[in-house]
């Protein structure tokens, strides 16, 4: 396996392109480059996972087989997170199937436009599936909390909630990730609910999805979805997928 990753030029890095991280094994604080994948602990020689590494390059990257190997355990951790975080929305939805299926149809079609993207699938895949609980108008009272301290924290309580936001940042807060990637998903599922546009591609991924899943629907026109399409990503898969009787020039 490779210590750092062979694609990428570090020439150009910056000082905020280093994190650290304590080593489980001694304690002694461990600092990353952007691109390693591993270093081992100067004091007690543990090989030790850069947390901040983001494995969304192995999804198209040529050179992801000489990076992280085949079959890795590192390239894993994404759909792990998925799944982790699939169990906790089937509970939370429990009572409402129809959204449930929703949530799960704009998750794969907002995994689909990352590749297509060549975007990290962590934080596009986790707004796909946290998507209804940005929405303002969303009600703890209505969703399955019961199920959700079975996994998380038992203390919960619906009455302490005021907006399924909330409910969110428990669900990250349970997920070992860096900490941009919960302030990320956040701002796109309060954003594409409160029609705010943003520039980062998580959110014009998970925009370009909410307005294909809607097509699929048949809650857009193909007109419609001509002009709401902002992604090369979105547009391609529309055109993949037969959604257009023309290619979009």
């Amino acid at each position: 396996m490779f210590q750092q990753c062979p694609g990428q030029d570090g020439r150009s890095w910056s000082p905020d392109d280093v994190n650290e991280k304590d080593c489980p094994v001694c304690g002694y604080e461990v600092e990353f480059f952007k691109f390693d994948l591993l270093r081992p602990c100067p004091e007690c020689g543990k090989d030790i996972i850069n947390p901040g590494f983001n494995l969304g390059c192995a999804e198209w990257c040529d050179q992801a087989a000489n990076c992280i190997g085949e079959g890795s355990t590192l390239y894993s951790e994404v759909q792990t997170l998925r799944e982790k975080v699939e169990e906790k929305i089937e509970r939370l939805l429990q009572n409402n199937p129809e959204k449930l299926v929703l949530v799960k149809e704009l998750t794969e079609i907002a995994d689909e436009i990352g590749k297509l993207e060549r975007y990290s699938p962590l934080s596009v895949i986790l707004s796909g599936l946290l998507f209804p609980l940005g929405d303002p108008d969303c009600d703890p009272a209505s969703l399955n909390i019961r199920g959700l301290k079975e996994l998380d924290d038992p203390k919960i309580e619906i009455a302490s909630l005021e907006n399924c936001a909330e409910i969110a940042h428990i669900i990250l807060n349970s997920l070992d990730i860096p900490d941009r990637y919960r302030q990320e998903v956040m701002r796109n599922i309060k954003a594409i609910h409160q029609k705010k546009k943003l520039k980062n591609t998580s959110y014009l991924v998970l925009k370009d999805a909410c307005s294909l899943a809607l097509y699929e629907k048949g809650q857009l026109q193909e007109l419609e979805i001509r002009e709401e399409l902002i992604t090369e990503g979105g547009k391609k898969l529309a055109e993949r997928e037969g959604f257009l009787d023309y290619p979009i020039s």
